[in-house]
């Protein structure tokens, strides 16, 4: 009997030391259920913008930006910089924070989904994910058609000067348009740039708010609107308590000054008289 007892209370120790691993992994799986799994395809030509939001527990979120950033640097600059960072603790207790960066095309897919899995292993979830598109190489070859255009024109103005004839007049109207024409191959060059920027690299924004975490959405429409109504209450309750604790020491100011001339000045008012 005491053998039995015995390997029954070890079974129950085992397993009992295997629920949070489990409880993380069904966590894990949840997530990972409602994560949109979209295979974007890379494009020739075309330029993407990454953005992701998470939410986590307030203990946890200044370790996973951490982690995030970390695993920016150690790809090296020339696969993925930082280009912003912030970390806020607002009035109501509240954490929010953000971390940019850019990232070769080419790994910006998968560097984004490891970042959901960090925060999801570290309690955390997905709140929001997005992917914009531009078409960045169209609008370099609309430059360099647009620039092959201007140098067309420009040789023809080049040679129009040395046509026998030409009044002083017409020669003013040639190096005006010329000076247009330099003006106009400069702007396309720095709209040129841009979109080769655009190409060349790929923004990605982490940003993170602090807060109730439910992976798997397993709470249900009841269960949420009881934990957002208490969130409310206490918040409503802080607020409350801010308003009373800002004006107590000027409420017990006022009843000081009330009890002082009731007590003192009513007799030095009436003795002057």
């Amino acid at each position: 009997m005491r053998r039995i007892w015995l390997a029954t209370t070890l079974l129950l120790l085992a397993a009992c030391g295997r629920k949070p691993e489990a409880a993380e992994e069904k966590g894990f799986a949840d997530t990972q259920a409602l994560m949109p799994n979209v295979a974007v395809t890379r494009v020739p030509g075309m330029s993407l913008t990454y953005q992701y939001g998470f939410r986590l527990p307030a203990e946890r979120l200044a370790m996973v930006q951490e982690e995030h950033a970390a695993q920016c640097e150690v790809l090296t600059p020339a696969r993925c910089r930082i280009t912003g960072m912030d970390y806020q603790v607002q009035r109501n207790r509240t954490i929010t924070a953000s971390l940019q960066m850019k990232l070769a095309p080419e790994i910006a897919r998968g560097f984004g989904k490891t970042g959901v899995e960090t925060v999801v292993k570290r309690g955390g979830m997905l709140s929001g994910a997005r992917i914009d598109s531009e078409e960045s190489g169209a609008e370099v070859e609309a430059v360099d058609r647009d620039n092959a255009a201007v140098e067309q024109e420009r040789s023809r103005i080049v040679q129009q000067p040395a046509r026998p004839g030409l009044s002083a007049a017409e020669r003013t109207q040639l190096q005006a348009r010329l000076d247009g024409l330099s003006d106009q191959k400069r702007q396309s060059v720095a709209v040129r740039e841009t979109a080769a920027l655009k190409l060349a690299s790929t923004p990605m924004t982490f940003t993170y708010v602090s807060g109730n975490v439910d992976p798997g959405l397993s709470d249900g429409p009841i269960i949420g609107a009881i934990k957002d109504g208490w969130a409310n209450i206490v918040a409503g309750f802080a607020i409350i308590l801010t308003v009373l604790i800002t004006l107590l020491p000027w409420a017990v100011l006022a009843g000081l000054l009330v009890w002082l001339w009731r007590r003192f000045g009513r007799r030095l008012f009436a003795a002057r008289e």
